[in-house]
C-alpha cells in the first residue's frame, strides 16, 4: 500500500477550477434559520433575591483559602460565598 502525504498531487481528486468571482443573485436568498437575533428571553444568570443581598449590591472579589478553611466553609453552606456572608453577619 502507497504511503500518501497531504503535500502529494492526486490525479483526479480535487480536479476542479473555481472562477474568480461569482455573480450571486441575494434577492433569492433565504435567512439563515440557525441564526438567532439576541439572546434568549429569561436566559442565563438569575439575579439574587433581595432577601439574599439585603437590598446592597454584590461586589466580586478573589479570596484564596487554604483546603481546611475551605472545607469548614463548605460545612456551613454549600456555596462558599454565602458561607462567607453568613460568618461576617454573625460576627457582626
Amino acid at each position: 500500500m502507497k504511503k500518501v502525504h497531504l503535500t502529494e498531487h492526486i490525479p483526479g481528486l480535487d480536479d476542479y477550477e473555481l472562477k474568480r468571482h461569482y455573480d450571486l443573485d441575494y434577492s433569492k436568498a433565504k435567512p439563515n434559520r440557525f441564526a438567532h437575533g439576541g439572546k434568549r428571553p429569561r436566559a442565563g444568570r438569575k439575579p439574587l433575591s433581595s432577601h439574599e443581598t439585603k437590598g446592597k449590591p454584590i461586589v466580586r472579589r478573589t479570596v484564596t483559602l487554604t483546603a481546611p478553611h475551605l472545607a469548614y466553609l463548605r460545612k456551613l453552606d454549600s456555596n462558599v460565598s454565602r458561607a462567607i456572608r453568613k460568618l461576617i453577619d454573625a460576627a457582626r
